[in-house]
């Protein structure tokens, strides 16, 4: 339900204004649904709804000028700073009226949710503690503050937040939390998010160990501390920490209740990780942490319950071995460095390989469907082709295999292909292609990634101009496709086992949706950036080709 469709129904009962007779709660119940702007324009419906407003116990308000301060803030300020003071002033003033009209209600508060960007913060912290002490009067349950300051300057929260006995949601973001002397009575804390919060190691230990009920904390760039220890928590399930600062040397995590962790760094340099402590642990994720071979084992193994793993942009890594009876779903995504890969999960369901190398060796005992991601930017010689075929040949589930090739140059070679690796190619569910190079190595692309499988349906992305000749070239190459070519051999190029080619449509970017095309050559000029389906049907032994001839 939205505003629309509650102005409607106001619209239906002038004569019999039953909307004016909806009890309190089923109000305040329908407003939690709508934005702060929505809500505000409820008292149209009725004088009513109008005074219910001031009840309303979720109070949301969200600063308009906020977006300048976060992306073009020094060109802003030099035009209209004086503007942004003026509305600054008065948006702090609607709040205050706002605030102290709820509390005089001496109604409970569900949530006080803050976006505000302020010049001077020296000025502006007196009204900000006011505001938190009066939401901790009212017994808040949902704390979320996100002051906006520039540069340097930071909002300290005051030592009354910490007595908020009710609060189970605290989101702070671009704020300080300073260590209190007195114990944090977060008696019903459970979840905690701190976004570009500066935090001490012994603030963050006090928090997690005293908030007994806490069990989701998601940190986001968070500085001030030189490791991150987290131990003490009893209850808590869910960690997610993302850092960019080079000042974190060390994280150790001794949670045994703990059932998700996600570790993520944009800093590569290499820094110590324990989380031995977290027995129980079924879901991690690890990026950009730069692990020696023995070291990603060593964590591992500390994991005996995992069930989900990711593994993105740890590029020392050089041989993954992962052993497990009970991982379920398995991700390696962007180690550039991964030459071996040996593989032992005989109960997963999904195996996702992203932008990773082809792996020179590996052993995969993975017998789910596989979604397969590479590149090259060097020259896609036939080695290339081989070492992909060797890779993807031990499944038989391959969902998803992509190929990114940007070189100028693409020597593949049908007869070294052949002496190489002569077994037939393996089938694939969808095979989608990107290529940035000459119209004349379009034939041995394409000779090569269809030596390599057997796919029902080929995708082509279209991200650039120029990738409407590769699209017109594949469908007169497809739909003309001549067979004389290698009679003398016993496992045949892909022209002897292509039945049927049919065009199946256009996706466009940011569309799930499949648009019909009937003239592709006519309409390929006037057609946007997104990705081309063709279906492709195959006989896979000479027998079944003469059967259909026949």
């Amino acid at each position: 339900m939205n505003f629309a469709d509650l102005k409607i129904m106001g619209d239906m009962v002038d004569d019999i204004d039953r909307i004016s007779e909806l009890p309190p709660f089923i109000v305040h119940q329908i407003m939690s649904y709508l934005s702060a702007n929505e809500v505000a324009q409820t008292s149209i419906l009725s004088k009513r709804w109008h005074c219910l407003q001031r009840s309303f116990p979720i109070l949301d308000f969200d600063e308009a000028y906020t977006h300048f301060m976060s992306f073009s803030y020094p060109i802003f300020f030099r035009r209209k700073r004086g503007r942004f003071r003026i509305s600054i002033e008065k948006f702090i003033e609607y709040i205050d009226a706002s605030l102290i009209r709820f509390c005089e209600l001496k109604l409970s508060m569900q949530k006080f949710k803050l976006l505000i960007s302020l010049l001077d913060i020296q000025e502006s912290s007196s009204v900000l503690d006011k505001w938190i002490g009066l939401a901790v009067d009212s017994a808040v349950k949902e704390l979320d503050f996100d002051v906006r300051t520039l540069r340097d300057s930071v909002y300290t929260l005051p030592q009354i937040t910490f007595s908020a006995k009710l609060l189970t949601t605290l989101k702070l973001a671009s704020c300080k939390l300073e260590q209190p002397s007195d114990t944090i009575r977060f008696h019903s804390l459970k979840s905690i998010t701190l976004n570009y919060v500066c935090i001490s190691e012994g603030m963050l230990q006090k928090l997690t160990s005293e908030c007994l009920l806490l069990e989701e904390l998601f940190m986001l760039d968070c500085w001030g501390m030189k490791y991150v220890h987290v131990s003490e928590a009893h209850k808590l399930k869910i960690i997610s920490i993302y850092f960019s600062s080079n000042e974190l040397e060390s994280v150790k995590i001794v949670v045994p209740s703990l059932q998700q962790l996600l570790l993520s760094s944009s800093n590569p340099q290499r820094r110590p990780v324990d989380i031995s402590g977290c027995t129980k642990m079924n879901t991690l994720e690890l990026a950009g942490f730069t692990f020696t071979d023995q070291e990603f084992h060593h964590l591992i193994s500390k994991c005996p319950l995992l069930e989900n793993l990711k593994v993105i942009s740890c590029h020392s890594l050089e041989r993954l071995v992962i052993s497990s009876d009970r991982l379920k779903n398995l991700s390696i995504v962007t180690c550039s460095d991964l030459k071996a890969i040996d593989i032992d999960t005989p109960n997963l369901v999904s195996f996702t390989y992203l932008s990773n190398p082809v792996p020179i060796s590996s052993k995969i005992k993975a017998p789910c469907p596989w979604k397969v991601d590479l590149e090259n930017k060097d020259d896609p010689d036939t080695q290339w082709y081989v070492s992909i075929k060797e890779f993807i040949g031990v499944s038989n589930q391959i969902e998803d295999l992509t190929l990114h090739v940007t070189s100028e140059r693409i020597s593949f070679n049908l007869d070294e292909f052949r002496s190489s690796l002569p077994a037939a190619p393996c089938e694939v569910g969808n095979l989608c292609v990107e290529i940035n190079a000459p119209t004349s190595n379009y034939a041995a692309f394409l000779d090569g990634v269809l030596n390599v499988c057997y796919p029902r349906t080929l995708s082509v992305l279209k991200t650039r101009e120029t990738h409407n000749n590769l699209v017109e070239w594949l469908y007169k190459k497809m739909m003309n496709r001549d067979a004389n070519c290698c009679n003398s051999y016993d496992v045949k190029c892909w022209r002897h086992y292509l039945k049927d080619f049919m065009i199946g449509g256009f996706v466009p970017d940011g569309s799930q949706k499949c648009f019909r095309i009937d003239k592709l050559i006519e309409v390929l000029p006037k057609i946007p950036k997104g990705t081309f389906l063709f279906h492709l049907d195959w006989c896979f032994t000479e027998a079944e080709c003469c059967a259909e001839k026949a």
